[in-house]
């Protein structure tokens, strides 16, 4: 992390100096800490400029000393960095508001507790608690005293940048890699290695000279300057982290919500979306308009041409130039356009009775689920195909569905992101008779043969003729009955009705019987004994 510190034995000078110091010295009071004077030990350190930038951020605590009356501020960059120091430092950089609860979160934290002399941190580190920027739980012990190791500093970094999911979705081949490229990344702890991973890959971790990262050895301040200053002094959130610009009205744009240092007088600033290749697709202030950053910014998904991006991962980034012309960047973060599709078609518009309906559903990308909703409040869900695009639904039209328009609403379940669509048809209620007499004409006293095909929903069938009312029995899927012509009936056309029942429906059918009684002069009577 930029140059190497100072020897172990300078580090240790420096520490029994401070003993000494606060042994003899008086700590300056309360009402002196509000903004420390500029430190005396920083000049020439490699993160003297880090470190005066967060000065003037007014971010930083060091140790403040009267000696003969005048004030002398110390920083120690060399020295640990306790748990309390750092998490006070990320609480000012992220604007925290101070607070005091009714009973401390953690044990070893009273509302007494200084991080120095003069400099009160419980309100602070509540602060932290209280915006979940601290990894331990309350009720535990935080140990503030103690040195944080650069793993655990960097676990608590990536959490308070929103990176955690991110950094916790890396896949292990890509985690093992990055902690690769120093030689002993691999030291990392097994529950730190995904987050240690995450911040090499956005160059939060810079490493050693030797091609090291030390995740074990205790961060000194300077470096804990250098990893807030890397990181924290403009800031950038995608809100939500991953949109669906499809012009379907759902996550169609994403919220860009920036954050940035106040005392830099700010000359210009830009953000930028990459793609995974590294180029630029899209720029927010293409012109270098002057003046600082707003607070939000909208995308909608499109590129430096109007055009939608394809779907992917990308990276934003946003960085200031102050009047000195130097350059504050945000940390690249992730960021996933999914375009969520669905389609679908239903055949036949209009669907009879007894006839298949065929409901289809096209989804991109792939979909978990994808389920229908009809009239009758039953959820059917829908076939997939094996690349899970194409869904299919067959389904035997009938009574279960009022007859006439109506329509399917299609549900389509992408993981946590869903879409609807929904399709219109008809279901026309097919329900017939078709009847048949034979013989047709007939003569008086002839016997009569009923016969009626009808749909299969049909439950009862009758014929009405000569003021008789006969029952067809079904057999085979036919309606069959009998019936006889009488003697005395005159010679002309009579109707028969015939009626098909369904529930409380009723379909009727009229054929014409044409009686002949012509035929009776052909008859030939012989007598016999």
């Amino acid at each position: 992390m930029g140059n190497s510190p100072l020897p172990g034995w300078i580090k240790a000078a420096l520490c029994i100096c401070l003993g000494l110091a606060t042994a003899i010295a008086a700590p300056t009071s309360t009402a002196l800490c509000g903004t420390d004077p500029w430190y005396s030990d920083v000049s020439g350190h490699w993160a003297q400029a880090m470190i005066y930038v967060l000065w003037q951020e007014g971010v930083t605590d060091g140790y403040l000393f009267q000696w003969g009356g005048e004030l002398t501020p110390y920083f120690f960059p060399d020295s640990d960095c306790t748990r309390a120091q750092l998490t006070v430092m990320l609480a000012k950089v992220f604007d925290l508001t101070p607070m005091a609860p009714a009973s401390p979160s953690y044990p070893d934290v009273p509302r007494s507790y200084t991080i120095y002399p003069g400099k009160p941190a419980w309100r602070w580190i509540e602060a932290a608690v209280a915006a979940g920027l601290s990894s331990v739980p309350r009720g535990n012990r935080f140990y503030p005293d103690r040195g944080i190791s650069r793993q655990d500093a960097v676990d608590l970094l990536i959490r308070c940048l929103d990176l955690y999911d991110y950094a916790q979705s890396m896949p292990e081949s890509e985690v093992r890699s990055l902690l690769r490229r120093f030689s002993d990344g691999m030291d990392t702890s097994y529950d730190r290695r995904h987050t240690m991973a995450c911040a090499i890959k956005f160059g939060i971790i810079e490493g050693f000279e030797d091609r090291t990262i030390r995740p074990e050895s205790v961060l000194w301040r300077c470096q804990a300057a250098a990893l807030v200053y890397r990181s924290c002094l403009i800031r950038a959130t995608a809100n939500p982290d991953a949109f669906s610009p499809d012009g379907d009205g759902v996550d169609d744009t994403v919220r860009f919500s920036l954050s940035y240092l106040k005392n830099r007088g700010i000359s210009t600033w830009n953000m930028a979306i990459e793609d995974s290749s590294g180029s630029t697709v899209r720029t927010f202030n293409p012109k270098g308009n002057r003046g600082s950053p707003p607070g939000t910014i909208i995308w909608d998904g499109t590129d430096a041409k109007g055009k939608t991006v394809s779907p992917g991962r990308y990276y934003y980034q946003a960085w200031v130039k102050d009047r000195n012309n130097r350059q504050f960047f945000s940390v690249k973060k992730p960021l996933d356009v999914e375009i969520y599709s669905l389609r679908g078609s239903v055949s036949p518009a209009s669907c009879r009775d007894g006839q298949t309906l065929t409901v289809k559903a096209y989804t991109s990308p792939s979909a978990k689920s994808v389920t229908a909703l009809f009239a009758d409040g039953k959820s059917r869900q829908l076939s997939p195909s094996s690349d899970r695009k194409t869904w299919t639904l067959q389904l035997v039209m009938g009574p279960f569905l009022p007859p006439g328009s109506q329509q399917v609403s299609l549900t389509a379940q992408f993981g946590a992101v869903s879409r609807h669509v929904t399709l219109d048809f008809t279901r026309v209620e097919d329900l017939w008779i078709s009847p048949s007499i034979a013989p047709n004409p007939a003569g008086p006293g002839q016997t009569l043969g009923l016969c009626c095909e009808a749909s299969s929903n049909v439950e009862k069938l009758t014929a009405a003729l000569f003021n008789d009312l006969t029952v067809l029995e079904k057999s085979g899927g036919i309606w069959r009955g009998g019936s006889e012509v009488p003697v005395e009936c005159p010679q002309g056309e009579y109707p028969v009705v015939f009626t098909g029942y369904s529930g409380n429906r009723q379909v009727s059918s009229t054929i014409y019987l044409r009686v002949d009684t012509g035929n009776l002069s052909n008859l030939v009577f012989t007598l016999t004994r």
